[in-house]
């Protein structure tokens, strides 16, 4: 056991080594192509009747005069300090804005996936059961429809619809959980929705194609012949093994799940990550780019490496090292 524990920390410090030339690349990126944006934060913070000499100062105060790379390692220095700076425009903490907008997006990911798993796994289990009955030819092309719409169209869609035609959904807007649970319910259906979408029908797809593989497994025929149902034959042999390409799936799921935010949270003006950045990228706020790409990176990190241990804990012959 103390042996399995060493080899899991060892493969998870091997991966977050791999993953700092990748943050490093990432933040710098952002830093150098700030420098290659039209206009400037201050020019934008002072207003149109700003003298170049105000502007000059105010570039000056925040290190934009300065070498891309020396811009760069201030930076890095500061965040190892734990000091992630302040907005440009607000002057509000960033490191609060993260966590406050961070909430926003992972609780509609989360929700997201949730429903996704709920609806794609259950219906590959029943269509794997029964290949190529009436119910499994409908839901296999309902599922390539669905994977072929783009995230945008599946947005404006079921916004059209639930919103303005039907009026059961708000348009536009968010209330936390904290302040009014069921209110946060409200708002946050929609955008779910939209998310899940793709997810459900992406689960859907790769589900059942490794239920019907691991159904044609000699150990399952030997139960089919003993007469077991066929739930428990699902539940007991064909879940666990295909597991692993589930939880496959649960990860790059979750990597499209945060890009969808970008969409999803522009169109109804959720406060989360997606809708902060593209503010912070419209208005030149450097800090509030480079936090967020910070966390981005670290977030995509950290889910690959549950992703690789999760294979281990469902499957011991899997070597993490």
């Amino acid at each position: 056991m103390r042996i399995a524990n060493l080899s899991y920390l060892k493969a998870v410090g091997v991966r977050l080594l791999a993953g700092i030339p990748v943050f490093l690349l990432v933040t710098f990126s952002a830093t150098a192509l700030s420098s290659l944006m039209p206009g400037s934060a201050a020019q934008l913070i002072l207003g149109e009747n700003a003298t170049q000499a105000q502007i000059d100062a105010l570039n000056s105060r925040y290190g934009y005069d300065l070498p891309v790379w020396e811009r760069y390692l201030g930076w890095l220095g500061r965040l190892l300090q734990g000091d992630l700076g302040q907005t440009m425009f607000s002057q509000q903490s960033v490191a609060k804005l993260l966590v406050d907008r961070a909430a926003v997006t992972f609780e509609i990911a989360l929700l997201a996936m949730f429903v996704s798993l709920l609806i794609g796994v259950p219906l590959a289990m029943y269509t794997a059961s029964r290949p190529g009955g009436i119910v499994d030819t409908v839901l296999r092309a309902v599922s390539s429809v669905m994977l072929s719409i783009p995230t945008f169209v599946i947005v404006v869609l079921l916004g059209f619809v639930f919103a303005i035609v039907l009026r059961w959904l708000p348009a536009t807007g968010w209330v936390s959980f904290s302040d009014d649970p069921v209110g946060n319910l409200y708002y946050v259906a929609l955008p779910v929705m939209c998310l899940s979408v793709h997810q459900a029908a992406y689960f859907y797809r790769v589900s059942r194609s490794e239920f019907v593989a691991v159904l044609q497994e000699d150990y399952v025929l030997v139960a089919r012949a003993k007469g077991l149902p066929t739930r428990y034959i699902l539940m007991r042999h064909v879940l666990r093994p295909a597991f692993p390409q589930v939880l496959t799936v649960m990860g790059l799921s979750m990597t499209y799940l945060l890009g969808g935010s970008f969409i999803v949270e522009s169109y109804f003006a959720v406060p989360g990550i997606g809708w902060t950045v593209l503010n912070a990228v419209s208005s030149h706020d450097l800090p509030v780019m480079q936090a967020i790409l910070s966390l981005t990176v670290v977030i995509f990190v950290v889910i690959f490496i549950l992703v690789d241990l999760g294979y281990a804990l469902i499957d011991p012959r899997v070597d993490v090292s």
